[in-house]
């Protein structure tokens, strides 16, 4: 083991994922970096993850979960077992590239005000295209997601960039901050959990960056594509959006946001409606319709968060997150309602 460089941990959550694992995992065993250790979470499957990993990686240590705890249940439950200084979620439908972690690593070595790094995620699905570089919060509350599916060749997207949300894709940290600032949050399940999260690295004083001197590949979906139906993506998405800015912002920030936020979410399920999809329509709305239901609890995460992990205000924060886009960002998605997740 080399002692001069911190241990990274890589947790890889799979449910009944074989098809991706075949891909993932073979990329994660050519890692140049040292020292790792890898966590491969069965979480729930069904399937025979469990047993293909252990024949063919038995170098790589199985964490078996027996039901399903959900994105951030399973990754929070593989962290508080991992040893690493530092700690990368890694999704498993992505192929990394060999010389990911040196440069993130080195980073975030290097600058000790960033909470939280990403490498250029490029797709799988076409792979001259961006999947995520980096994300930005807007007055309207949604976020705008800054080179999504744009060509990665781009002179704007080679340059690091801070911004409000990297992707749980491949999100690497400090693993003490991770649990610092208590993970991600598990009654979210999943969608807008990393974006959370990344709420709170600002919230304490660090900041979130985009790093496209390290790449990987991300297909994009993953288990989600079978984990869950269409109008509990929307009804999480939604609601989820909610409850992060009630527990995260300033008492200003939400007067001006929430009224806003409500306004573009309600314009968006009724052109959900009008084109067809009552399904994901309802979601939505319930998933609006429930935030208060989860008030008491939201406070009290809320009460801690403003204490114990809050260290700047929002205007700090403001002023490296906040980017409003284009009319025709907006224009896209009244088009395609129906497809707008954090």
């Amino acid at each position: 083991m080399n002692s001069k460089k911190p241990l990274v941990s890589i947790i890889i959550l799979n449910w009944n994922g074989k098809k991706w694992l075949k891909n993932c995992l073979p990329a994660v065993r050519k890692i140049k970096y040292n020292p790792i250790e890898v966590l491969v979470v069965n979480n729930g499957s069904t399937d025979d993850s469990e047993s293909f990993v252990k024949k063919n990686f038995p170098e790589f240590k199985l964490v078996d979960i027996k039901k399903n705890m959900g994105f951030a249940g399973a990754n929070n439950y593989a962290i508080a077992r991992a040893r690493g200084k530092y700690v990368v979620m890694l999704n498993n439908d992505t192929r990394v590239t060999p010389n990911f972690l040196n440069h993130l690593v080195e980073t975030m070595e290097k600058d000790k005000s960033i909470g939280a790094i990403q490498p250029q995620i490029r797709s799988l699905i076409d792979e001259s295209l961006l999947d995520s570089a980096i994300s930005y919060l807007t007055t309207t509350g949604f976020m705008y997601h800054f080179g999504y599916m744009k060509p990665w060749k781009r002179k704007m997207y080679e340059k690091p960039l801070f911004g409000y949300s990297i992707k749980g894709a491949c999100m690497m940290m400090l693993r003490a901050d991770y649990t610092r600032l208590g993970g991600l949050d598990e009654d979210f399940v999943c969608y807008v959990e990393e974006s959370d999260l990344c709420h709170r690295v600002w919230l304490s004083g660090k900041k979130v960056l985009y790093s496209p001197e390290s790449v990987i590949y991300h297909y994009g979906g993953g288990d989600m594509q079978v984990m869950t139906k269409d109008e509990l993506t929307m009804f999480r998405s939604y609601r989820n959006r909610f409850i992060s800015f009630i527990k995260n912002l300033s008492v200003l920030e939400l007067i001006k946001t929430l009224p806003l936020l409500l306004l573009f979410c309600e314009a968006f399920i009724f052109m959900t409606l009008m084109n067809g999809n009552f399904r994901r329509a309802a979601g939505a709305q319930l998933g609006i319709l429930s935030v208060p239901f989860t008030l008491s609890a939201t406070l009290k995460k809320r009460r801690y968060i403003q204490t114990k992990i809050r260290r700047v205000d929002d205007s700090w924060v403001n002023q490296h997150v906040l980017k409003n886009p284009r009319f025709s960002y907006y224009y896209h998605f009244f088009k395609n309602p129906g497809g707008y997740k954090d």
